[in-house]
């Protein structure tokens, strides 16, 4: 029977934010699922919040809530957006990019130091709040909406095998669709985790049948 107790999480953050939280188990052998809700230490006007869907276990999702923020203020563009006085957007969205790429490819190690035990992968959904900016970062189908004014707006794009544009990169990295899964198998099309689909070393993690890129 499915597990249904709910553990709930409530944040505030240091602008007044009310950040709220709940993860249900269900039918899974484990919690398969991870989220953040925290202030950026060196910028704590700056709150970032994600949710991590894993699939096949729950370590990829835990891996990526746990040192999300540690690759993001690591890359050069967090750097360089700070000492510009926060004004270049463009460059915050790279860091979000970076942190996404530099991520997977630590979990990757870290997945096999497992000796096979860990090949999980799971979606990721992050928005970036800043005093003037709502950025969203995502790979997979998880979803970022934004209520604003009365009515309600995606801040991402799900991202399915089946899509025109995902079809393409994964017959062009060697792979196939198949029941809407990629290569018959993986429903998602982009996501941290699921390295049996990133196995090509000549392709950047862009091109890869399971993308690590977020749009």
């Amino acid at each position: 029977s499915p597990i249904t107790e709910k553990e709930g999480e409530y944040y505030r953050s240091s602008t007044g934010i009310e950040i709220g939280a709940t993860g249900m188990q269900g039918w899974r052998l484990e919690m398969e699922d991870a989220h953040i809700a925290q202030d950026i230490p060196t910028k704590p006007d700056h709150t970032i919040v994600g949710v991590f869907d894993g699939h096949a276990g729950a370590g990829a999702a835990k891996y990526a809530a746990e040192h999300m923020m540690k690759f993001l203020l690591a890359t050069e563009e967090w750097k360089k957006y700070v000492e510009g006085n926060c004004t270049d957007v463009t460059m915050l969205g790279e860091a979000l990019i970076y942190t996404f790429i530099n991520l997977d490819e630590k979990m990757r190690g870290h997945q096999d130091s497992t000796s096979g035990l860990d090949t999980s992968g799971c979606t990721s959904v992050v928005a970036l709040i800043t005093p003037k900016f709502i950025l969203c970062a995502n790979a997979g189908d998880s979803r970022c909406v934004l209520g604003t004014g009365g009515s309600t707006r995606p801040m991402s794009e799900d991202h399915k095998p089946h899509s025109i544009e995902e079809k393409r990169r994964i017959e062009s990295a060697g792979g196939f669709v198949q029941w809407n899964r990629v290569d018959g198998d993986l429903a998602v099309s982009r996501a941290l985790g699921d390295f049996t689909y990133k196995h090509r070393p000549d392709l950047h993690p862009k091109e890869q049948k399971a993308s690590t890129f977020p749009l």
